[in-house]
């Protein structure tokens, strides 16, 4: 396929995408001038990118052993059992 303009590749993102999942080279760039291409990942280069991965914060974020007292939970039970 031919270079195609930021703004067109920008304009139909999804058309250019769908040609890229079917094999397709999408050259984009200015002037004429391919600049970078649109390709479609491999099964094996998406492995592992769909994962959320929450380290950061792992082991540090926990809830209080006293976190609601004994009304509170009372309360809030009683507001979910309609009591």
């Amino acid at each position: 396929m031919s270079t195609i303009s930021i703004h067109d590749a920008k304009t139909n993102l999804s058309k250019y995408i769908a040609e890229a999942k079917k094999g397709q080279k999408i050259y984009i760039g200015g002037y004429g001038k391919p600049e970078v291409a649109l390709v479609a990942l491999t099964p094996q280069e998406t492995r592992g990118l769909h994962k959320r991965q929450f380290t950061i914060a792992k082991g540090k974020v926990k809830a209080a052993d006293d976190a609601f007292s004994q009304e509170t939970e009372q309360t809030i039970t009683s507001l979910f059992l309609g009591k």
